[in-house]
């Protein structure tokens, strides 16, 4: 009325009936709609948010949203419409509804996975071009470090599944930087902009390098540098003696004596383990009990380990692994590798390192 801006919800909010509603998903959809076709933008896409009531009672009151790409000749796979898949229960509706954009050519984002009761059947079942993580993720990320080691991994998944993955409201620069560690594709927030009325052209490019280059200097030296320093010389010192001919107990020895460090094994090429693995006496008196029949690894099969494939792809470097419950003690742990040949076989010494939350 006066001519301020409104927040989205307090503009629906004061819809009286369900046919006010349709109006004005309908009438904001159109608005941006004719905003964007009027820059004159051919590469981006634009999204839109649709009503959760629209998606399910809209087709009472007529076609329009094929309607609305034909008048302004605005080409379907250009357009993201995010539907929020927990506030529609109806299964049945929410598959339909899902169905009718992509058979328009549209793109489909799920909108705030991971708020509510959202689930990985869903998203298996719909199969979104995007999902949309919610900011409460990137939140508890950032809170507590159990989150954050487990939100790569809920990105991982859904990859597998054949979406994108969006993280939404980045507003930090720590929360940029834990987004760009999950591996995700895109992200959204007010760090990198806030709502305009016009797309910006110049775009913030050097800004985004410059996280880039952060990242590159802080993440990799904080899990391979900073924190496993001792544990990298006194691993390079092992593998120094294996091949000089020592035997395992003895090349380890300066290495088990690191703090933190649990155990160390010996990989053939085929991930088969040679002998029984070499613990830390100091460790032995902490170990779980439960884990005590896992514990004895002398010719299991680990080929089926990152740290394994990583090790025989780059031979003589030194590989670390994320956080994982290690199946020998039930303790987080990283484990650091490297492969060499001697005497034309493939070694991969392997040490699993106690990882302590910070």
């Amino acid at each position: 009325m006066h001519g301020d801006a409104l927040p989205p919800y307090s503009v629906f909010d004061s819809a009286r009936d369900e046919a006010e509603i349709v109006h004005l998903d309908r009438l904001s959809r159109a608005l941006h709609m004719h905003n964007f076709c009027s820059q004159d933008d051919e590469t981006n896409w634009l999204f839109l948010n649709v009503n959760p009531q629209v998606i399910v009672q809209g087709k009472h009151y007529g076609s329009f949203f094929g309607d609305l790409l034909q008048r302004h000749q605005m080409p379907a796979s250009r357009v993201v419409v995010e539907i929020i898949e927990d506030a529609i229960e109806d299964e049945a509706q929410l598959s339909e509804s899902v169905q009718f954009y992509k058979n328009l050519g549209c793109l489909v984002a799920i909108d705030d996975f991971g708020a509510g009761h959202s689930n990985f059947e869903r998203i298996w079942r719909l199969a979104p071009d995007i999902v949309k993580l919610d900011r409460s993720m990137i939140v508890q990320a950032v809170e507590k470090p159990t989150a954050r080691r487990v939100l790569p991994g809920i990105v991982s998944l859904i990859h597998e599944a054949g979406s994108l993955v969006l993280i939404e409201g980045i507003e930090t620069y720590e929360e940029a930087m834990i987004a760009m560690d999950t591996d995700v594709d895109l992200v959204q927030g007010y760090y990198f902009a806030k709502p305009q009325p016009l797309l910006q052209q110049s775009g913030r490019s050097a800004e985004i390098n410059e996280l880039f280059q952060h990242y590159n200097d802080t993440i990799p030296q904080e899990m391979r540098h900073k924190r496993l320093s001792s544990h990298g010389a006194a691993f390079a010192q092992a593998v120094d003696k294996l091949q000089t001919g020592f035997a395992m107990q003895q090349a380890c020895e300066m290495l088990l004596k690191t703090p933190n460090t649990d155990r160390c094994y010996l990989l053939n090429q085929y991930g088969i383990q040679i002998g029984e693995s070499l613990t830390n006496a100091t460790n032995k008196e902490t170990m779980d009990a439960r884990y005590q029949p896992l514990a004895n690894a002398s010719g299991a099969n680990w080929f089926r380990r990152p740290y394994l494939h990583r090790a025989l792809q780059r031979p003589r470097e030194l590989q670390v692994t994320r956080p994982y419950l290690s199946i020998a003690t039930g303790r987080l742990c990283v484990t650091i590798s490297m492969a060499w040949t001697i005497f034309e076989q493939v070694q991969v010494l392997c040490s699993d390192i106690d990882w302590i939350e910070k």
